[in-house]
C-alpha cells in the first residue's frame, strides 16, 4: 500500500526528491530533507551517523572525491520504506581528513560501484532512517590510503 506523507506526497516522491538532490550535490535540499532525528547506517564500515555528522561527512566526501556522479538505475517502494539501486562513481582527487586528525592523500584512483540505500520515510515525508550498502571498491581505495600512511 502506497504511504501518502502529511505533505502530499507518497513515500516514493520524498525519497527520490531527496536522492536527486543526493545526484546534484545539493547538501542543502539533502539536510532539509531528513528529519533531525534521522540515523544514517552503513558503510564501508558499518557505523551509525546523526543528520549533522553525516551532512558533514558527505560534505568532505564531495570536496575530496571530484566528478562524482550517482546515477538511479531501479527504484522499489513499500509502505514507507523506499529502495534505490544506484552507480556511483568518483575520482579520489583531494586530501581525506579523519575524524583523529590524520589526512589521507589522495590517488587520483577513480572507483564506480553498485549501491543500494535503503529509506524509511516519516510521515512527514521527512527521510527517518537511511541504510547505505556500499561495495568495497571505495572502502578498499580508503584502507590503502590509510595503511600507506603507516
Amino acid at each position: 500500500m502506497m504511504m501518502i506523507c502529511s505533505n502530499g506526497k507518497t513515500a516514493l516522491e520524498a525519497a527520490s526528491e531527496w536522492m536527486d538532490a543526493a545526484a546534484r550535490c545539493d547538501l542543502p535540499t539533502l539536510a532539509a530533507g531528513m528529519a533531525e532525528s534521522c540515523k544514517r547506517y552503513g558503510e564501508p564500515i558499518w557505523m551509525v551517523m546523526d543528520k549533522p555528522a553525516y551532512i558533514a561527512g558527505y560534505a568532505q566526501y564531495l570536496i575530496s572525491f571530484s566528478d562524482y556522479e550517482l546515477d538511479i538505475v531501479n527504484t522499489m517502494a513499500s509502505g514507507s520504506t523506499v529502495v534505490f539501486e544506484m552507480i556511483e562513481s568518483a575520482t579520489f582527487s583531494k586530501p581525506y581528513p579523519l575524524p583523529d586528525g590524520r589526512i589521507i592523500q589522495p590517488s587520483g584512483q577513480r572507483y564506480t560501484d553498485r549501491v543500494c540505500t535503503w529509506m524509511e520515510v516519516g510521515a512527514d515525508g521527512l527521510i527517518t532512517e537511511i541504510r547505505a550498502y556500499i561495495p568495497s571498491t571505495r572502502g578498499a581505495m580508503m584502507a590503502e590510503a590509510i595503511a600507506a600512511m603507516g
